[in-house]
């Protein structure tokens, strides 16, 4: 599971979650009566008041899923899991990015010592992964596309995913910060 992490296989992962997962999802369902609210068992949908009626929560059922489909759903988790940092408070969010930067730098430099290729944004004389474009960049491509899938899946975390990350991306884009190369900081 940890190697659903690899960013070679991001577009792969996402696109099998979409088709094999996303097909699932229920929009909607039959309204009961009744007053008081519920879980429903066996899944992480819930059912919420409405008036004198009660809606299902969209979402996707647990219980329904093959055993490849669960795995599917937790290679998403670990995704959503380590770009979690872009979900955080700028600050916050500035500290880890300047943290990859440096294990990329480090990284760059020891295949210049190994005599092979420098990695993309591993160039220590080039924009790094703090880079305002590379960054605004990075949210478009895998950022949104897979907190949007997660969304899709689990809708009562949009609020959570959303908090920061439209934000974030805002600053990235926004010229005040294009040009800012983000210094590691020493803590969070």
């Amino acid at each position: 599971l940890v190697l659903s992490t690899d960013m070679s296989r991001h577009f792969d992962i996402l696109s099998l979650a979409k088709s094999k997962v996303g097909s699932m999802v229920k929009r909607s369902a039959p309204k009961r009566r009744s007053s008081f609210t519920q879980p429903l068992p066996n899944t992480l949908a819930t059912w919420q008041e409405t008036d004198t009626s009660l809606e299902r929560v969209p979402g996707i059922d647990l219980i329904d899923l093959t055993s490849d489909q669960m795995r599917l759903i937790f290679q998403l988790a670990l995704k959503v899991a380590d770009i979690g940092h872009c979900m955080l408070p700028f600050d916050q969010h500035k500290f880890w990015v300047g943290n990859l930067e440096a294990e990329f730098f480090d990284q760059g430099d020891l295949e210049t010592k190994a005599g092979v290729p420098i990695s993309p944004l591993m160039d220590r004389t080039k924009p790094g992964p703090s880079n305002g474009s590379n960054q605004a960049g990075f949210f478009d491509v895998i950022v949104l596309p897979t907190i949007s899938l997660w969304e899709n899946l689990f809708p009562g975390s949009a609020d959570q995913l959303q908090q920061h990350t439209s934000f974030n991306m805002a600053c990235w884009k926004n010229d005040e910060y294009a040009e800012h190369e983000i210094k590691l900081a020493t803590e969070c």
